[in-house]
């Protein structure tokens, strides 16, 4: 399969809409632990459910993005993305 500029394109975008979907999810987790504080268990369980619907969207995103990786020979994003995260991690640990 050919692996053209349109579609590397069309990747960076989804790329772009993982790291907002990572965002609202974590919106939506920090809105229904204020609504548990408060008293809104049900409202609560409502907004997990909005978090949980944006983490399924960036796995299915991610797994696109993973597999025009494949087809075009180049590193897998969820995989440079696992290593880039545990390096600034270590960065830290050592920082102290």
């Amino acid at each position: 399969m050919e692996c053209s500029a349109n579609l590397l394109e069309l990747q960076n975008i989804m790329k772009r809409e993982l790291r907002d979907e990572a965002d609202g999810a974590s919106r939506y987790r920090e809105m229904a632990s204020k609504l548990i504080v408060i008293g809104e268990t049900n409202y609560s369980e409502t907004i997990k459910l909005l978090s949980q619907a944006e983490n399924m969207h960036r796995q299915v995103l991610e797994a696109i993005v993973d597999a025009i990786d494949l087809r075009c020979d180049q590193e897998i994003s969820s995989v440079k993305a696992k290593k880039e995260r545990e390096a600034w991690e270590e960065r830290q640990r050592a920082k102290r």
